[in-house]
């Protein structure tokens, strides 16, 4: 059973080293400066490589953007802060809006903006480096055309897109940011070509890229999506998931749903309650948007398989309620159905009401933990689709909160970042900017 498993991937510290490890800093004017005097207003971003759908794109300090459908995102009554990233997601090759047989999986394949535009690509990607960016001018490309256009609005941007992509998969590159001005010189002469002949093409760009995707099939055998999946709703993950088989789930799995459910609570529940005292972008914008709707996938995913939950009575652990799904959100702030969860919980609010930066480093302990739990999870999954799908968007999510946490440190003085909680992510898909540097 999951839930007799050590469910901690981090050794809590004390309330005094974490207020060590803050050096008296607990300012957080750093992290909501750029947006206190934010105008609500709403932000349309297209992102494509085909149209990205189900990605995980979030600005500077990790607020999240919503799904519209067909690639297209939108911040919502908070202005993004420059470079915005990406993480996962589906490629859309047919160009349908669902993810369906065919369609190829991001994997990790990260993209990002320039310093401004609405459109995230492979483009706007190469041209956020100033010295790649110089190479494309003289290929006859604008710096406002690299940050806006996409492959299936200008043809010029869909032949370095596929071009690029071409070289990334066939040389099995997991990071943009592998191309380099030397890789773009050695490309130009194909640049050049494949540039003059989609101008020239009567095909849209969706048909060349169809050509390209046949021409890459076999080293794309293992990303490609074989089963249909219906995705009526493109901002709700939950109905891509139950349109998958109803699979017939072992205990373990079924008690890694139970768990996780928990787990996403236990991240929105203590970002809360942490905010509460210390306000922070960070820690607000991460719980309201990203682990409230992952909280509410994971009852989905319960639904679908018509579990309940046992919680755990707040001062009567030895007797436990059955809540049904419908009732799970009556289920209070800060208690949860597995009593290693709540424990740390309890333990992670009393150090992070320590210090301002003693609550984001309060995240950075919960995000690694997710990871960790959720690498497990994926394996576990075996054959259950909807399980390993869904796992794999948490783990993306986590590895966006954590560098956003991460960030929110090292602009708030703590250099090492969320290495300050006794925690290590380095290896984590880095999504944050960190000036541009390499992961520590």
């Amino acid at each position: 059973m999951r839930f007799a498993k050590s469910t901690l991937a981090v050794t809590i510290a004390t309330a005094s080293l974490i207020s060590a490890c803050d050096s008296g800093n607990s300012n957080t004017s750093a992290i909501t400066a750029s947006s206190a005097n934010a105008v609500p207003t709403t932000t349309t971003i297209t992102v494509e490589r085909g149209p990205l759908l189900f990605t995980n794109l979030v600005d500077q300090y990790g607020f999240p953007a919503t799904s519209q459908g067909n690639g297209n995102y939108a911040f919502t009554n908070n202005t993004p802060v420059y470079p915005l990233k990406t993480t996962g997601g589906y490629i859309d090759v047919n160009r349908n809006g669902i993810i369906d047989a065919g369609d190829i999986k991001a994997g990790e394949l990260s993209l990002r903006s320039m310093d401004y535009g609405n459109a995230v690509t492979i483009a706007s990607t190469l041209g956020s480096d100033s010295t790649i960016q110089a190479k494309l001018l003289t290929l006859g490309f604008s710096a406002t055309q690299l940050a806006n256009n996409t492959p299936s609005q200008d043809k010029m941007i869909a032949a370095l897109s596929d071009e690029i992509y071409k070289y990334v998969i066939q040389n099995n590159l997991t990071d943009m940011s592998q191309i380099t001005t030397a890789v773009i010189d050695t490309l130009t002469p194909a640049l050049k070509s494949r540039i003059a002949s989609y101008q020239t093409s009567t095909a849209t760009a969706a048909q060349l890229e169809q050509v390209l995707i046949t021409e890459l099939s076999a080293s794309l055998t293992d990303q490609t999506i074989t089963e249909t999946i219906d995705t009526a709703n493109q901002s709700n993950v939950v109905l891509v998931l139950n349109s998958l088989p109803i699979y017939s789930l072992t205990s373990e799995q079924q008690d890694s749903l139970y768990y996780m459910w928990n787990e996403e609570k236990l991240a929105k529940d203590l970002y809360l309650a942490l905010n509460a005292v210390y306000p922070a972008n960070s820690l607000q914008n991460i719980a309201n948007n990203a682990e409230t709707q992952h909280v509410n996938s994971m009852e989905g995913l319960l639904a679908k398989y018509q579990l309940t939950q046992n919680v755990i009575n707040a001062y009567n652990q030895a007797n436990p309620t059955q809540v049904p799904i419908t009732q799970l959100s009556e289920i209070p702030a800060g208690v949860f159905t597995v009593p290693s969860l709540q424990t740390l919980y309890n333990t992670l609010y009393q150090e992070g009401i320590i210090s301002a930066n003693a609550a984001l480093q309060a995240g950075c302990k919960v995000e690694v933990t997710d990871v960790t739990d959720l690498n497990q999870d994926i394996i576990d999954a075996g054959n259950a689709k909807d399980l390993v799908t869904f796992f794999e968007i948490l783990r993306a999510g986590s590895y966006n909160h954590y560098w956003s946490f991460d960030n929110a440190l090292i602009k708030a003085g703590i250099t090492n970042g969320c290495l300050s909680a006794g925690v290590d992510g380095s290896a984590f898909p880095d999504t944050s900017t960190k000036g541009g540097g390499p992961k520590r």
